[in-house]
């Protein structure tokens, strides 16, 4: 028979070893890595990976755990309190990525606020999908102050880039993903969702670290075109293949997989124990077979999901949010019938732009007609006065062009055939004395 003494001495003994214990749990967590950036700043976590410098480091933001990646040139120290991760070269970058965040309770008020921002509309014939003329970086430096102001500045905001553009132009794949890998990274977990991202858009979005699907969703098909749909080879593919290289390293991909959408090039992959996913660049070593022999690689979101490449599938705002890690969260701006989210202010900016950009695509050869032909009839006008009406109307058209480019800079290219600000301003400087002179 235990006496009650005994028993209290037994209980006091049990109590005591489990305060211990939790000591000892309490001092594990909180060891961990310390990473310090050069603009100050300091997290505390874990390096999940390492690639030539660039460091994926997992940390808490306002209790919502994310993994973002910095470059060598934004990290002043980094203290580890975990082991090493052995570096992997370019070609060996065979590392998962970081995985989705765990499910987080949250409770008002401290709710994340996030926002849908739609990177290319080619479902509404007002609009348009084009990367480089509907989706440009332009547009995502004009929105960033306004999601600041809707999110906030604390690090705990959420931006999903909704990808709907059937492609576009190469050159402002390098210019979308600075934004928002030296951007929109920085200041607010920014993820893909991809509704359909082909070429150019799917180029774009692979930059972010986490990439969702719609049930519809595909994402690849990135071969290079010009002219008279001659495929880019040589010299300007190895540049092309190169970018992406490195743009696969900003979210943290094989770059095998850019590499099989890019050009005829198999690829398969295994499923490791401990949960990793190896890529192999051919068609027989790894377990499941991501793309043949003799074609380019395009996901949809059952295949992306097998070989590890997508985060999950959703169908609304609420599954997706469900995948990312919340319980709650606040979409932010007004209920717009039509549209299945929100719409933010800033999103409201970014539909009004393109569909100016889709109205100024639509007219620029009537802006262009309209100004010679007033030109024209300026220069025949002997009268000083009729001649000023002529006049008058060129200059609405000139500034409808001007307004065009301000809108979109990308139109100075695309439609002036002028390559740089200067080339442009110089045109501008003609005009307006071509203008001023008709008036003498």
């Amino acid at each position: 028979m235990i006496s009650l003494t005994t028993l209290h001495r037994s209980a006091r003994q049990l109590l005591l070893c489990l305060a211990l214990l939790a000591a000892m749990l309490t001092a594990n967590a909180r060891a961990a890595d310390k990473i310090t950036l050069k603009d100050g700043k300091v997290h505390e976590g874990s390096v999940v990976k390492e690639l030539e410098g660039y460091i994926w480091f997992k940390f808490s933001t306002g209790g919502i755990e994310q993994t973002k990646m910095f470059t060598p040139d934004e990290i002043s120290k980094l203290e580890r309190d975990t082991p090493a991760i052995a570096p992997a070269s370019a070609e060996a970058a065979d590392e998962a990525k970081p995985t989705t965040p765990a499910t987080v309770t949250r409770s008002r008020p401290g709710v994340p606020k996030a926002a849908v921002i739609t990177m290319g509309n080619g479902r509404d014939d007002k609009q348009g999908d084009m990367v480089g003329m509907y989706m440009t970086a332009y547009a995502l430096d004009q929105m960033l102050p306004m999601l600041e102001e809707e999110l906030g500045n604390d690090g705990t905001g959420v931006v999903v880039l909704r990808f709907s553009s059937g492609g576009g132009a190469l050159l402002e794949i390098q210019r979308l993903s600075d934004v928002i890998h030296n951007k929109y990274k920085k200041k607010f977990r920014t993820v893909a969702w991809i509704d359909s991202a082909i070429s150019a858009a799917a180029m774009t979005a692979l930059c972010l670290e986490e990439i969702y699907f719609t049930p519809q969703g595909n994402f690849g098909a990135c071969t290079g075109w010009f002219g008279r749909l001659q495929a880019v080879k040589d010299r300007e593919l190895e540049e092309v293949l190169f970018m992406m290289q490195r743009i696969s390293a900003r979210g943290g991909y094989d770059p095998k997989i850019m590499r099989a959408m890019q050009i005829q090039e198999p690829l398969s992959c295994t499923k490791l124990p401990n949960g990793e996913i190896k890529y192999y660049q051919d068609a027989t070593s790894g377990e499941i077979l991501v793309n043949r022999q003799n074609e380019v690689l395009t996901f949809n979101a059952v295949t992306a999901t097998e070989a590890g490449f997508s985060d999950g599938t959703a169908k609304d705002v609420n599954e997706l949010a469900k995948l990312m890690g919340y319980n709650e969260i606040d979409w932010v701006g007004e209920t717009i019938a039509g549209t299945p989210w929100k719409v933010s202010k800033a999103e409201k900016w970014n539909n009004a732009y393109r569909r100016q950009v889709k109205v100024d695509e639509d007219n620029f050869n009537n802006y262009v007609a309209n100004f010679n032909l007033n030109i024209a009839a300026a220069q025949g006008e002997q009268d000083r006065q009729s001649r000023g009406k002529f006049v008058n109307r060129a200059r609405q058209s000139f500034e409808r062009i001007k307004n065009m480019i301000r809108n979109n800079p990308n139109f100075m290219l695309f439609n002036l055939n002028m390559a740089t600000e200067e080339e442009y301003k110089e045109w501008v400087d003609r005009t307006e004395k071509q203008l001023r002179d008709l008036m003498r």
